[in-house]
């Protein structure tokens, strides 16, 4: 008998504020840093990352801080993108500029905290923020699952840092209240995961939907994306691929990953594809971006 897809995904657990993590990205105001924190801590969000950032702890950086000196004190300070998201099953960015290939799929902030509630009770989740004068970069966007960006007057199209922090920060909230979110852990309303409240009905997330006979199915950490699509690039450049049409292929193939889904498991069709393609070729194994990396050779279920 079929178990109910339901069942499988009330067994996730609640939406969880302190899985999401707010990552701003080469800041240059200190004082954007403080007052992220205040309005961090005031929507109850927790944990804040920092990718190598100007003065991030110095005297101004507190002026503001004021009331949530604990946020920017235990905030982390990381040198790049892949340190401040690597343990993070979901990444999001926000956007005031179109993005060629996704310009059509930018979300509102309220449909983006939808998702990021959503994914808070699976695993961690990054809400990236660009550096203040330029946003984000285009690869800071091309590793997002999701992009967003704010309506606003033509006028003045682009929000301070801080104040995108606490307009996303009030939509996680709300959204994750409508998920059975409250602040007494002891009475948090379960529902099920994989579930997006719409107008129209409920909607789930493809990848929720999957199931493999014998293995877990959990979204995989960054660096496990980060560690597959470097597996497939080595072996594309076994077979005559130049770095332009590797990067090419890869950019597309990710936001594939990003609209339909991507699992634990599913990355293993791609190890195994590039392993049999550097065995074919008489070419190095790939031995992984970090000492200690494994891939499956073959998997007798596939």
């Amino acid at each position: 008998m079929t178990q109910d897809p339901r069942t499988l995904a009330d067994d996730q657990g609640p939406p969880d504020l302190d899985n999401i993590i707010v990552v701003l990205s080469r800041t240059t105001e200190p004082m954007n840093i403080g007052a992220a924190c205040r309005a961090m801590k005031t929507m109850g969000l927790k944990h804040l990352r920092l990718i190598s950032p100007l003065n991030p702890k110095g005297r101004s950086a507190y002026s503001l801080a004021h009331g949530s000196e604990d946020i920017l004190d235990n905030a982390e300070v990381v040198d790049d993108l892949m340190d401040a998201i690597g343990d993070c099953t979901t990444v999001c960015g926000t956007t005031a500029r179109p993005r060629q290939l996704r310009k059509d799929a930018l979300l509102a902030p309220a449909d983006l905290a939808g998702l990021i509630v959503d994914h808070s009770r699976t695993g961690k989740v990054a809400l990236l923020f660009g550096t203040e004068r330029t946003g984000m970069t285009n690869d800071e966007a091309d590793i997002c699952r999701y992009l967003s960006t704010v309506d606003t007057a033509p006028d003045q199209p682009s929000l301070n840092l801080s104040q995108a922090v606490m307009l996303y920060g009030w939509e996680i909230r709300q959204a994750w209240r409508n998920a059975g979110g409250v602040d007494d852990p002891d009475t948090v309303v379960r529902k099920p995961q994989g579930e997006l409240a719409r107008p129209g009905g409920v909607v789930r997330r493809p990848e929720m939907k999957v199931r493999h006979p014998h293995r877990s199915t959990r979204l995989p950490t960054q660096h496990e994306l980060d560690n597959m699509y470097a597996h497939l690039a080595h072996a594309m450049s076994a077979i005559g691929y130049s770095d332009r049409e590797r990067y090419k292929f890869l950019t597309y193939l990710r936001q594939l990953h990003m609209r339909a889904g991507i699992v634990n498991w599913e990355t293993h069709i791609y190890h195994i594809l590039s392993h049999r393609i550097l065995k074919a070729t008489g070419s190095p194994r790939f031995t992984g971006l970090r000492e200690g990396t494994e891939f499956p050779d073959d998997d007798p279920d596939l």
